[in-house]
Protein backbone atom coordinates (compact mmCIF):
# COMPACT_ATOMS: atom_id res chain seq x y z
CA UNK A 1 0.00 0.00 0.00
CA UNK A 2 2.98 2.57 0.94
CA UNK A 3 4.30 1.95 -2.73
CA UNK A 4 1.18 2.15 -4.51
CA UNK A 5 0.74 5.82 -2.75
CA UNK A 6 4.38 6.88 -2.93
CA UNK A 7 4.09 5.89 -6.99
CA UNK A 8 0.62 8.09 -6.74
CA UNK A 9 2.37 10.85 -4.96
CA UNK A 10 5.50 10.59 -7.70
CA UNK A 11 2.93 10.64 -10.61
CA UNK A 12 1.79 13.90 -9.38
CA UNK A 13 4.86 15.47 -8.32
CA UNK A 14 6.12 14.50 -12.07
CA UNK A 15 2.46 16.15 -13.72
CA UNK A 16 2.88 19.77 -11.45
CA UNK A 17 6.42 20.02 -12.69
CA UNK A 18 5.43 18.95 -16.30
CA UNK A 19 2.65 21.61 -16.51
CA UNK A 20 5.09 23.94 -14.75
CA UNK A 21 7.73 23.19 -17.65
CA UNK A 22 4.80 23.67 -20.39
CA UNK A 23 3.79 26.87 -18.70
CA UNK A 24 6.96 27.97 -19.18
CA UNK A 25 7.55 30.81 -21.86
CA UNK A 26 10.21 33.40 -23.36
CA UNK A 27 9.00 35.53 -25.44
CA UNK A 28 11.48 38.16 -27.43
CA UNK A 29 9.91 41.81 -28.73
CA UNK A 30 11.92 43.63 -31.53
CA UNK A 31 11.13 47.10 -32.37
CA UNK A 32 12.16 50.13 -34.14
CA UNK A 33 10.12 53.21 -33.63
CA UNK A 34 12.58 55.72 -34.99
CA UNK A 35 15.10 53.80 -37.61
CA UNK A 36 17.03 56.75 -38.57
CA UNK A 37 18.79 56.57 -35.11
CA UNK A 38 20.07 52.95 -35.35
CA UNK A 39 18.53 52.06 -32.55
CA UNK A 40 16.56 48.56 -32.32
CA UNK A 41 14.22 48.34 -29.01
CA UNK A 42 14.54 45.22 -27.78
CA UNK A 43 12.08 43.54 -24.51
CA UNK A 44 12.70 40.01 -23.36
CA UNK A 45 9.89 38.43 -21.06
CA UNK A 46 10.87 35.25 -18.64
CA UNK A 47 7.35 33.61 -17.89
CA UNK A 48 6.89 30.71 -15.20
CA UNK A 49 10.30 30.34 -14.68
CA UNK A 50 11.93 29.02 -11.59
CA UNK A 51 12.30 31.15 -8.68
CA UNK A 52 15.98 31.65 -8.55
CA UNK A 53 17.21 34.60 -7.23
CA UNK A 54 19.38 34.99 -9.52
CA UNK A 55 18.79 35.29 -13.49
CA UNK A 56 21.91 35.58 -15.24
CA UNK A 57 22.25 37.14 -19.27
CA UNK A 58 24.22 37.29 -21.75
CA UNK A 59 25.19 38.40 -25.24
CA UNK A 60 27.07 36.22 -28.08
CA UNK A 61 30.79 37.60 -28.58
CA UNK A 62 31.11 36.04 -32.48
CA UNK A 63 28.65 35.44 -34.74
CA UNK A 64 28.83 31.80 -36.21
CA UNK A 65 30.54 32.12 -39.70
CA UNK A 66 32.85 34.20 -38.96
CA UNK A 67 35.36 33.45 -36.33
CA UNK A 68 36.66 36.29 -34.33
CA UNK A 69 35.38 37.51 -31.22
CA UNK A 70 33.66 40.81 -31.78
CA UNK A 71 32.46 43.75 -29.88
CA UNK A 72 28.52 43.37 -29.45
CA UNK A 73 27.72 44.12 -26.39
CA UNK A 74 29.62 47.61 -26.99
CA UNK A 75 25.94 48.16 -28.70
CA UNK A 76 23.82 47.77 -25.63
CA UNK A 77 22.10 50.59 -24.34
CA UNK A 78 19.37 51.82 -21.11
CA UNK A 79 19.31 48.24 -20.13
CA UNK A 80 16.58 47.23 -17.17
CA UNK A 81 14.96 44.70 -15.70
CA UNK A 82 11.30 44.47 -13.98
CA UNK A 83 9.08 42.04 -12.15
CA UNK A 84 5.22 42.71 -12.14
CA UNK A 85 6.15 44.47 -8.75
CA UNK A 86 8.50 46.77 -10.26
CA UNK A 87 11.94 47.48 -11.16
CA UNK A 88 14.73 44.56 -10.14
CA UNK A 89 18.24 45.30 -9.48
CA UNK A 90 21.29 44.01 -11.83
CA UNK A 91 24.66 44.29 -12.12
CA UNK A 92 27.25 43.48 -15.40
CA UNK A 93 29.80 41.06 -14.41
CA UNK A 94 31.92 41.08 -17.84
CA UNK A 95 31.30 43.04 -20.88
CA UNK A 96 28.96 40.75 -22.04
CA UNK A 97 27.20 39.22 -18.94
CA UNK A 98 24.21 41.10 -17.39
CA UNK A 99 23.14 39.44 -13.63
CA UNK A 100 19.46 40.23 -12.24
CA UNK A 101 17.82 39.71 -8.90
CA UNK A 102 14.95 38.49 -10.06
CA UNK A 103 13.82 38.20 -6.07
CA UNK A 104 12.55 34.88 -6.87
CA UNK A 105 9.85 36.36 -9.66
CA UNK A 106 8.45 33.47 -11.73
CA UNK A 107 8.20 36.81 -14.18
CA UNK A 108 10.67 38.78 -15.76
CA UNK A 109 10.72 41.34 -18.56
CA UNK A 110 13.99 42.88 -19.48
CA UNK A 111 14.52 45.61 -21.92
CA UNK A 112 17.27 47.59 -23.85
CA UNK A 113 18.46 49.06 -26.78
CA UNK A 114 20.92 47.86 -29.34
CA UNK A 115 22.93 50.51 -31.39
CA UNK A 116 22.95 48.75 -35.16
CA UNK A 117 25.04 50.56 -37.84
CA UNK A 118 27.26 47.67 -39.42
CA UNK A 119 25.42 46.52 -42.64
CA UNK A 120 28.58 45.94 -43.79
CA UNK A 121 29.14 42.96 -41.73
CA UNK A 122 26.13 41.28 -41.73
CA UNK A 123 25.35 41.01 -37.71
CA UNK A 124 23.23 44.49 -37.02
CA UNK A 125 21.86 47.34 -38.93
CA UNK A 126 19.08 49.67 -38.98
CA UNK A 127 18.33 53.01 -40.71
CA UNK A 128 15.46 55.29 -42.32
CA UNK A 129 15.68 52.58 -45.60
CA UNK A 130 16.05 48.87 -43.93
CA UNK A 131 17.10 46.51 -40.90
CA UNK A 132 18.64 43.66 -40.93
CA UNK A 133 19.25 41.50 -37.79
CA UNK A 134 21.52 38.75 -37.15
CA UNK A 135 20.24 37.50 -33.71
CA UNK A 136 23.76 36.56 -32.13
CA UNK A 137 24.15 40.24 -32.25
CA UNK A 138 21.10 41.64 -30.74
CA UNK A 139 19.19 38.79 -28.59
CA UNK A 140 20.58 37.92 -25.36
CA UNK A 141 19.85 34.70 -23.94
CA UNK A 142 19.80 32.85 -20.64
CA UNK A 143 22.56 29.40 -20.89
CA UNK A 144 20.01 27.96 -18.42
CA UNK A 145 17.10 28.27 -20.47
CA UNK A 146 19.11 28.15 -24.09
CA UNK A 147 17.36 24.76 -24.82
CA UNK A 148 13.64 25.95 -24.17
CA UNK A 149 11.35 27.14 -27.46
CA UNK A 150 11.21 30.63 -28.19
CA UNK A 151 8.61 32.97 -30.04
CA UNK A 152 9.88 36.45 -31.63
CA UNK A 153 7.23 39.37 -32.06
CA UNK A 154 8.42 42.19 -34.49
CA UNK A 155 6.84 45.16 -34.86
CA UNK A 156 8.48 46.77 -38.10
CA UNK A 157 8.66 50.18 -38.49
CA UNK A 158 5.23 51.53 -40.86
CA UNK A 159 4.94 49.54 -44.00
CA UNK A 160 7.96 47.60 -43.48
CA UNK A 161 7.03 43.74 -43.57
CA UNK A 162 9.30 41.00 -42.20
CA UNK A 163 11.79 38.16 -43.91
CA UNK A 164 13.06 35.34 -42.07
CA UNK A 165 13.42 31.49 -42.12
CA UNK A 166 11.93 31.64 -39.04
CA UNK A 167 8.22 29.88 -38.75
CA UNK A 168 5.82 32.05 -38.55
CA UNK A 169 3.00 31.73 -36.09
CA UNK A 170 -0.45 30.89 -38.03
CA UNK A 171 -2.84 33.82 -37.81
CA UNK A 172 -0.37 36.02 -36.76
CA UNK A 173 1.65 37.80 -38.87
CA UNK A 174 4.96 39.10 -37.21
CA UNK A 175 4.97 36.63 -34.32
CA UNK A 176 7.44 33.61 -34.95
CA UNK A 177 8.51 30.43 -33.74
CA UNK A 178 12.07 28.75 -32.64
CA UNK A 179 12.85 25.83 -31.21
CA UNK A 180 14.80 27.15 -28.73
CA UNK A 181 17.81 30.07 -28.87
CA UNK A 182 19.99 28.56 -31.26
CA UNK A 183 17.44 27.84 -33.49
CA UNK A 184 16.19 31.66 -33.33
CA UNK A 185 20.17 33.87 -34.18
CA UNK A 186 20.51 31.00 -37.20
CA UNK A 187 17.68 32.79 -38.69
CA UNK A 188 18.48 36.50 -39.75
CA UNK A 189 15.56 38.82 -40.46
CA UNK A 190 15.48 41.56 -43.00
CA UNK A 191 12.96 44.05 -42.25
CA UNK A 192 11.90 46.98 -44.36
CA UNK A 193 10.13 47.38 -48.39
CA UNK A 194 12.60 45.03 -50.39
CA UNK A 195 10.45 42.84 -52.70
CA UNK A 196 10.34 38.65 -52.36
CA UNK A 197 9.90 36.28 -54.93
CA UNK A 198 9.04 33.05 -54.31
CA UNK A 199 9.69 29.69 -56.32
CA UNK A 200 9.79 25.95 -55.75
CA UNK A 201 12.41 23.50 -56.21
CA UNK A 202 11.16 19.88 -55.91
CA UNK A 203 8.25 21.14 -53.56
CA UNK A 204 10.53 22.82 -51.19
CA UNK A 205 9.67 26.95 -51.01
CA UNK A 206 12.35 28.82 -51.63
CA UNK A 207 12.68 33.02 -51.42
CA UNK A 208 14.33 35.02 -53.08
CA UNK A 209 14.53 38.18 -50.53
CA UNK A 210 16.17 41.08 -52.50
CA UNK A 211 17.68 45.03 -51.06
CA UNK A 212 18.69 47.56 -53.16
CA UNK A 213 18.66 48.65 -56.58
CA UNK A 214 20.51 46.79 -59.83
CA UNK A 215 19.51 45.67 -63.35
CA UNK A 216 18.71 41.94 -63.08
CA UNK A 217 16.50 39.48 -64.09
CA UNK A 218 14.51 37.93 -61.17
CA UNK A 219 13.72 35.23 -63.50
CA UNK A 220 17.57 34.72 -64.08
CA UNK A 221 17.82 34.22 -60.95
CA UNK A 222 15.10 31.57 -60.09
CA UNK A 223 16.20 29.61 -62.83
CA UNK A 224 19.83 29.90 -61.92
CA UNK A 225 19.65 29.07 -57.93
CA UNK A 226 17.51 26.28 -58.96
CA UNK A 227 20.05 24.66 -60.91
CA UNK A 228 22.43 25.28 -57.79
CA UNK A 229 19.61 23.89 -55.51
CA UNK A 230 19.07 20.64 -57.63
CA UNK A 231 23.12 19.73 -57.93
CA UNK A 232 22.98 20.29 -54.23
CA UNK A 233 19.76 17.91 -53.89
CA UNK A 234 21.53 15.04 -56.31
CA UNK A 235 24.90 15.87 -54.27
CA UNK A 236 23.72 14.97 -50.70
CA UNK A 237 20.76 13.08 -51.03
CA UNK A 238 18.20 14.34 -48.95
CA UNK A 239 17.61 18.22 -47.81
CA UNK A 240 17.44 19.37 -44.13
CA UNK A 241 14.71 22.34 -44.44
CA UNK A 242 11.17 22.90 -45.36
CA UNK A 243 11.86 26.06 -47.07
CA UNK A 244 14.49 28.80 -47.80
CA UNK A 245 15.80 31.98 -48.10
CA UNK A 246 18.51 34.05 -49.52
CA UNK A 247 18.40 37.75 -48.45
CA UNK A 248 20.43 39.56 -51.02
CA UNK A 249 22.16 42.93 -49.98
CA UNK A 250 22.72 44.75 -53.43
CA UNK A 251 24.54 48.13 -52.68
CA UNK A 252 27.63 49.96 -53.57
CA UNK A 253 29.63 48.35 -50.40
CA UNK A 254 28.31 44.83 -50.39
CA UNK A 255 30.16 41.75 -50.13
CA UNK A 256 30.75 38.12 -48.88
CA UNK A 257 27.99 36.10 -47.44
CA UNK A 258 26.86 34.14 -44.15
CA UNK A 259 25.57 30.55 -43.75
CA UNK A 260 22.64 29.82 -42.15
CA UNK A 261 20.45 27.37 -40.66
CA UNK A 262 17.77 27.21 -43.68
CA UNK A 263 18.64 31.17 -45.61
CA UNK A 264 21.99 32.95 -46.03
CA UNK A 265 22.60 36.60 -46.17
CA UNK A 266 24.99 37.49 -49.10
CA UNK A 267 26.30 40.84 -50.60
CA UNK A 268 26.68 42.40 -53.87
CA UNK A 269 27.46 44.99 -55.52
CA UNK A 270 25.04 46.36 -58.42
CA UNK A 271 27.76 46.91 -61.45
CA UNK A 272 28.35 42.68 -60.90
CA UNK A 273 24.83 41.84 -62.95
CA UNK A 274 26.29 44.22 -65.56
CA UNK A 275 29.15 41.77 -66.42
CA UNK A 276 29.40 38.10 -67.21
CA UNK A 277 32.50 37.43 -64.82
CA UNK A 278 30.60 40.00 -62.27
CA UNK A 279 27.41 37.85 -62.32
CA UNK A 280 29.22 34.60 -62.05
CA UNK A 281 31.39 35.12 -59.51
CA UNK A 282 27.75 36.42 -57.74
CA UNK A 283 26.62 32.77 -58.46
CA UNK A 284 29.47 31.30 -57.19
CA UNK A 285 28.76 33.09 -53.75
CA UNK A 286 25.27 31.29 -53.98
CA UNK A 287 26.71 28.29 -54.58
CA UNK A 288 29.40 28.78 -51.43
CA UNK A 289 26.55 29.59 -48.90
CA UNK A 290 24.18 27.17 -50.06
CA UNK A 291 26.80 24.16 -49.90
CA UNK A 292 27.27 25.54 -46.29
CA UNK A 293 23.25 24.50 -45.92
CA UNK A 294 25.01 20.78 -45.31
CA UNK A 295 28.57 21.22 -44.98
CA UNK A 296 28.74 23.17 -41.58
CA UNK A 297 25.03 23.37 -40.47
CA UNK A 298 24.80 20.06 -40.31
CA UNK A 299 27.82 18.43 -40.13
CA UNK A 300 29.94 20.40 -38.08
CA UNK A 301 33.22 19.94 -36.45
CA UNK A 302 33.68 18.56 -32.42
CA UNK A 303 34.88 22.20 -31.88
CA UNK A 304 31.86 23.56 -33.16
CA UNK A 305 29.83 21.25 -31.36
CA UNK A 306 27.93 22.50 -29.18
CA UNK A 307 28.34 26.40 -30.34
CA UNK A 308 29.75 27.78 -27.07
CA UNK A 309 28.71 31.88 -27.86
CA UNK A 310 30.94 33.01 -24.76
CA UNK A 311 34.07 32.36 -26.22
CA UNK A 312 36.38 31.16 -29.05
CA UNK A 313 35.59 27.81 -30.60
CA UNK A 314 38.47 26.39 -31.68
CA UNK A 315 39.21 23.78 -34.24
CA UNK A 316 41.46 22.51 -37.07
CA UNK A 317 38.73 21.55 -39.36
CA UNK A 318 37.70 24.61 -41.34
CA UNK A 319 39.50 23.78 -43.71
CA UNK A 320 36.83 21.36 -44.63
CA UNK A 321 34.37 23.55 -43.46
CA UNK A 322 35.33 26.51 -45.43
CA UNK A 323 37.85 24.96 -47.71
CA UNK A 324 35.84 21.90 -48.55
CA UNK A 325 32.93 24.68 -49.45
CA UNK A 326 35.15 26.78 -51.30
CA UNK A 327 36.41 23.90 -53.57
CA UNK A 328 32.26 22.93 -54.01
CA UNK A 329 30.69 25.78 -55.05
CA UNK A 330 32.91 26.32 -58.35
CA UNK A 331 32.40 22.30 -59.17
CA UNK A 332 28.68 22.34 -58.47
CA UNK A 333 28.41 25.42 -60.85
CA UNK A 334 30.03 23.56 -63.41
CA UNK A 335 28.09 20.08 -63.10
CA UNK A 336 25.06 22.25 -62.98
CA UNK A 337 25.65 23.92 -66.58
CA UNK A 338 26.57 27.61 -64.92
CA UNK A 339 30.26 27.75 -65.60
CA UNK A 340 32.70 26.20 -68.20
CA UNK A 341 35.77 23.67 -68.10
CA UNK A 342 37.77 26.66 -69.40
CA UNK A 343 36.63 28.72 -66.20
CA UNK A 344 37.30 25.84 -63.97
CA UNK A 345 40.93 25.32 -65.53
CA UNK A 346 41.52 28.82 -64.83
CA UNK A 347 40.92 28.35 -61.66
CA UNK A 348 43.15 25.66 -60.61
CA UNK A 349 45.91 27.89 -62.33
CA UNK A 350 45.35 30.49 -60.03
CA UNK A 351 45.65 27.61 -56.91
CA UNK A 352 48.48 26.60 -58.16
CA UNK A 353 49.92 30.49 -58.35
CA UNK A 354 48.84 30.65 -54.87
CA UNK A 355 50.64 27.49 -53.78
CA UNK A 356 53.72 28.79 -54.92
CA UNK A 357 53.82 32.45 -55.08
CA UNK A 358 52.31 33.29 -50.66
CA UNK A 359 55.37 33.15 -48.55
CA UNK A 360 52.62 32.04 -45.69
CA UNK A 361 51.96 28.79 -47.36
CA UNK A 362 55.41 27.70 -46.12
CA UNK A 363 55.58 29.10 -42.87
CA UNK A 364 52.21 27.71 -41.34
CA UNK A 365 50.09 24.71 -42.14
CA UNK A 366 46.69 24.32 -43.04
CA UNK A 367 45.62 22.42 -39.70
CA UNK A 368 47.58 25.94 -38.14
CA UNK A 369 45.52 28.20 -40.19
CA UNK A 370 42.57 26.60 -39.26
CA UNK A 371 42.62 26.63 -35.03
CA UNK A 372 44.28 30.55 -35.53
CA UNK A 373 41.33 31.26 -37.56
CA UNK A 374 40.28 33.32 -34.31
CA UNK A 375 43.57 35.19 -33.62
CA UNK A 376 45.37 35.63 -37.45
CA UNK A 377 42.67 34.67 -40.47
CA UNK A 378 39.84 37.92 -39.43
CA UNK A 379 42.21 40.28 -38.20
CA UNK A 380 44.23 40.67 -41.36
CA UNK A 381 47.34 41.28 -39.95
CA UNK A 382 49.96 43.90 -42.34
CA UNK A 383 52.17 40.40 -42.86
CA UNK A 384 49.38 38.14 -43.57
CA UNK A 385 50.52 37.00 -47.09
CA UNK A 386 53.73 36.69 -45.88
CA UNK A 387 53.67 34.35 -43.14
CA UNK A 388 49.92 32.88 -42.77
CA UNK A 389 48.30 30.25 -45.19
CA UNK A 390 44.54 30.76 -45.96
CA UNK A 391 41.99 27.79 -45.48
CA UNK A 392 39.78 29.19 -47.44
CA UNK A 393 42.26 28.74 -50.68
CA UNK A 394 44.18 26.64 -49.20
CA UNK A 395 41.61 24.14 -48.39
CA UNK A 396 39.86 24.27 -51.23
CA UNK A 397 42.86 23.17 -53.57
CA UNK A 398 43.67 20.28 -50.78
CA UNK A 399 40.65 19.26 -51.18
CA UNK A 400 40.65 18.97 -55.04
CA UNK A 401 44.14 16.94 -54.70
CA UNK A 402 42.39 14.28 -52.46
CA UNK A 403 39.18 14.24 -54.46
CA UNK A 404 41.51 13.32 -57.30
CA UNK A 405 43.57 10.62 -55.28
CA UNK A 406 40.49 9.39 -53.93
CA UNK A 407 39.49 8.48 -57.72
CA UNK A 408 42.63 7.67 -58.68
CA UNK A 409 43.09 5.06 -55.93
CA UNK A 410 39.86 3.36 -55.96
CA UNK A 411 39.64 3.15 -59.93
CA UNK A 412 36.65 5.90 -59.83
CA UNK A 413 34.84 3.86 -57.62
CA UNK A 414 34.71 6.43 -54.87
CA UNK A 415 35.32 10.30 -54.72
CA UNK A 416 34.90 12.84 -52.30
CA UNK A 417 31.77 13.34 -52.58
CA UNK A 418 31.28 10.03 -51.05
CA UNK A 419 33.47 11.19 -48.00
CA UNK A 420 31.44 14.24 -47.66
CA UNK A 421 28.18 12.29 -47.84
CA UNK A 422 29.39 10.02 -45.48
CA UNK A 423 30.62 12.18 -42.73
CA UNK A 424 27.19 14.39 -43.18
CA UNK A 425 25.02 10.91 -42.28
CA UNK A 426 27.34 9.61 -39.67
CA UNK A 427 28.38 13.25 -37.75
CA UNK A 428 24.77 15.36 -37.69
CA UNK A 429 24.49 18.41 -35.88
CA UNK A 430 22.78 17.13 -33.18
CA UNK A 431 25.21 14.72 -31.79
CA UNK A 432 28.88 14.91 -31.54
CA UNK A 433 31.07 16.78 -34.13
CA UNK A 434 33.58 15.48 -36.80
CA UNK A 435 37.80 15.74 -35.74
CA UNK A 436 40.50 15.80 -38.73
CA UNK A 437 41.15 12.40 -37.56
CA UNK A 438 37.38 11.11 -38.41
CA UNK A 439 37.78 12.78 -41.84
CA UNK A 440 40.78 11.17 -42.55
CA UNK A 441 39.84 7.72 -41.93
CA UNK A 442 36.44 7.99 -43.69
CA UNK A 443 39.02 9.37 -46.78
CA UNK A 444 41.59 6.37 -46.75
CA UNK A 445 38.11 3.50 -46.29
CA UNK A 446 37.11 5.21 -49.68
CA UNK A 447 40.75 5.18 -51.04
CA UNK A 448 41.01 2.12 -50.04
CA UNK A 449 44.80 2.91 -48.99
CA UNK A 450 47.01 4.77 -46.18
CA UNK A 451 47.05 8.45 -47.08
CA UNK A 452 49.29 9.55 -44.15
CA UNK A 453 52.05 10.77 -46.34
CA UNK A 454 49.55 13.16 -48.41
CA UNK A 455 48.27 14.40 -45.00
CA UNK A 456 51.58 14.52 -43.55
CA UNK A 457 52.44 16.92 -46.54
CA UNK A 458 49.76 19.11 -47.35
CA UNK A 459 47.34 19.36 -43.80
CA UNK A 460 50.09 19.22 -40.94
CA UNK A 461 52.84 20.01 -43.23
CA UNK A 462 53.96 23.07 -45.80
CA UNK A 463 55.04 21.19 -48.89
CA UNK A 464 54.49 22.18 -51.81
CA UNK A 465 52.05 20.06 -53.92
CA UNK A 466 53.03 18.25 -56.75
CA UNK A 467 50.48 19.39 -59.16
CA UNK A 468 51.07 17.21 -62.14
CA UNK A 469 51.04 13.92 -60.38
CA UNK A 470 47.04 14.66 -59.31
CA UNK A 471 46.39 16.65 -61.84
CA UNK A 472 47.35 13.44 -64.34
CA UNK A 473 44.79 10.75 -62.74
CA UNK A 474 42.10 12.99 -64.37
CA UNK A 475 44.47 13.49 -67.55
CA UNK A 476 45.28 17.22 -67.26
CA UNK A 477 48.95 18.22 -67.29
CA UNK A 478 50.03 21.58 -65.74
CA UNK A 479 52.29 23.94 -67.74
CA UNK A 480 54.13 27.45 -67.63
CA UNK A 481 55.41 29.68 -69.57
CA UNK A 482 57.87 31.75 -68.01
CA UNK A 483 58.28 34.43 -70.35
CA UNK A 484 55.15 36.19 -69.17
CA UNK A 485 56.65 39.60 -68.02
CA UNK A 486 53.94 41.14 -66.01
CA UNK A 487 54.19 45.46 -64.24
CA UNK A 488 53.97 44.45 -60.39
CA UNK A 489 53.49 47.38 -57.80
CA UNK A 490 52.72 45.02 -54.89
CA UNK A 491 50.18 47.55 -53.58
CA UNK A 492 47.30 45.99 -52.12
CA UNK A 493 44.45 48.77 -50.76
CA UNK A 494 40.95 49.12 -49.08
CA UNK A 495 38.67 51.37 -48.09
CA UNK A 496 37.43 52.19 -44.16
CA UNK A 497 35.00 54.81 -44.49
CA UNK A 498 35.84 57.37 -46.64
CA UNK A 499 39.29 56.46 -46.11
CA UNK A 500 42.06 54.31 -48.15
CA UNK A 501 44.08 52.62 -46.34
CA UNK A 502 47.63 50.23 -47.55
CA UNK A 503 46.62 46.67 -47.14
CA UNK A 504 49.45 44.58 -48.06
CA UNK A 505 52.89 45.35 -49.65
CA UNK A 506 54.62 42.70 -50.90
CA UNK A 507 58.11 41.80 -50.18
CA UNK A 508 60.85 42.65 -53.28
CA UNK A 509 57.63 45.29 -55.20
CA UNK A 510 57.84 48.22 -56.70
CA UNK A 511 56.24 49.65 -53.62
CA UNK A 512 57.99 48.34 -50.88
CA UNK A 513 61.51 49.81 -52.69
CA UNK A 514 59.32 52.86 -52.78
CA UNK A 515 59.16 52.53 -48.80
CA UNK A 516 55.45 52.49 -48.15
CA UNK A 517 53.97 50.44 -45.41
CA UNK A 518 51.15 48.47 -44.77
CA UNK A 519 49.09 50.76 -42.86
CA UNK A 520 49.53 54.16 -43.94
CA UNK A 521 46.73 56.57 -45.05
CA UNK A 522 46.85 57.43 -48.90
CA UNK A 523 45.97 60.97 -48.68
CA UNK A 524 46.74 61.32 -52.73
CA UNK A 525 47.99 60.36 -55.96
CA UNK A 526 50.22 63.45 -57.43
CA UNK A 527 48.97 65.76 -55.65
CA UNK A 528 45.61 64.81 -55.91
CA UNK A 529 42.81 63.26 -53.94
CA UNK A 530 41.02 60.26 -55.29
CA UNK A 531 37.90 57.99 -54.01
CA UNK A 532 39.10 54.32 -53.85
CA UNK A 533 37.87 53.32 -56.99
CA UNK A 534 39.65 56.20 -58.63
CA UNK A 535 43.03 55.07 -56.85
CA UNK A 536 42.69 51.58 -57.48
CA UNK A 537 42.09 51.95 -61.13
CA UNK A 538 45.17 54.29 -61.33
CA UNK A 539 47.65 52.09 -59.59
CA UNK A 540 45.88 49.10 -61.89
CA UNK A 541 46.96 51.54 -64.95
CA UNK A 542 50.47 51.89 -64.45
CA UNK A 543 53.05 50.86 -66.90
CA UNK A 544 56.90 49.52 -66.43
CA UNK A 545 59.11 52.39 -65.96
CA UNK A 546 56.13 54.92 -65.05
CA UNK A 547 56.15 56.53 -61.98
CA UNK A 548 53.89 57.93 -59.30
CA UNK A 549 53.76 59.99 -56.28
CA UNK A 550 52.05 58.74 -53.60
CA UNK A 551 51.17 60.96 -50.60
CA UNK A 552 50.44 59.66 -47.11
CA UNK A 553 49.31 60.13 -43.90
CA UNK A 554 51.71 58.12 -40.96
CA UNK A 555 52.36 58.61 -37.04
CA UNK A 556 50.65 62.16 -37.83
CA UNK A 557 53.12 62.81 -40.37
CA UNK A 558 52.54 63.40 -43.85
CA UNK A 559 55.10 61.64 -46.41
CA UNK A 560 55.76 61.36 -49.84
CA UNK A 561 56.73 58.49 -51.88
CA UNK A 562 57.59 57.78 -55.65
CA UNK A 563 56.64 54.28 -56.61
CA UNK A 564 58.50 53.30 -60.08
CA UNK A 565 56.45 50.61 -61.10
CA UNK A 566 58.91 47.29 -62.85
CA UNK A 567 57.84 44.60 -64.67
CA UNK A 568 58.83 41.33 -63.32
CA UNK A 569 59.19 38.25 -65.21
CA UNK A 570 56.97 35.28 -63.51
CA UNK A 571 55.44 31.86 -64.52
CA UNK A 572 52.45 31.98 -66.13
CA UNK A 573 50.96 28.80 -65.11
CA UNK A 574 47.97 27.08 -67.23
CA UNK A 575 46.13 23.64 -67.62
CA UNK A 576 45.82 21.88 -70.87
CA UNK A 577 44.16 18.10 -71.20
CA UNK A 578 46.45 15.39 -72.30
CA UNK A 579 46.24 14.45 -76.08
CA UNK A 580 45.70 10.29 -75.58
CA UNK A 581 44.26 9.73 -71.99
CA UNK A 582 43.52 6.23 -70.70
CA UNK A 583 40.24 5.12 -70.03
CA UNK A 584 40.98 5.65 -66.13
CA UNK A 585 41.60 8.97 -66.89
CA UNK A 586 38.42 9.65 -68.70
CA UNK A 587 36.40 8.28 -66.41
CA UNK A 588 37.70 10.05 -63.51
CA UNK A 589 37.63 13.58 -65.69
CA UNK A 590 33.80 13.16 -66.88
CA UNK A 591 32.88 11.90 -63.16
CA UNK A 592 34.81 14.78 -61.36
CA UNK A 593 33.87 17.89 -63.53
CA UNK A 594 30.03 16.61 -65.39
CA UNK A 595 31.15 16.89 -68.62
CA UNK A 596 32.35 14.55 -71.50
CA UNK A 597 36.09 14.68 -72.20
Amino acid sequence: MKEVKFIFLFLIFLLLNTSKSESMKITYVLSMSKPYTHYFELKMIFQGIQKDRLLELKLPVWRPGRYLVMDFASGVREFNAFSKNGKLSWEKTDKSTWLINTERSEYVEVTYKIYANEFHLRTKGLDENHGFVNGAAVFMYSEKYRHKPVKLKVIPYRSWHVTTGLKNEQGEQFVFSADNYDHLIDCPLEIGEHTDTDFYVQGKKHTICFYGDADYSVDKLKSDFSKIIEENYKFWGWVPYESYVFIIHCTPNSAGGTEHRNSTVVGVRPVQFRTESGYKNFLRLISHEFFHTWNVKQLKPEGLTPYDYSRENYTKELWIAEGGTSYYDGLILLRAGLDDVGSFYKRIAEAVEDDMKRPGNRIQSLAESSFDAWIKFWRRNPDAYESESDYYKKGSYVCMLLDLEIRHSSKNKHSLDDVFRYMADNFPHDRKGYTNEDFIKTAENYAGKNLKSFFNKYLYGTDFVDWNKYLSYAGLVLKSDDSVIVPVAGLKIKKAGNKVYVDTVLKGSSAEDAGIISGDEIIALNGQSMSYEEMESRIKSLSHGESIRITVWRNNFLYDFTLTLRHKKISGYYVEKIKTPSKLQKKIYESWLGVKW
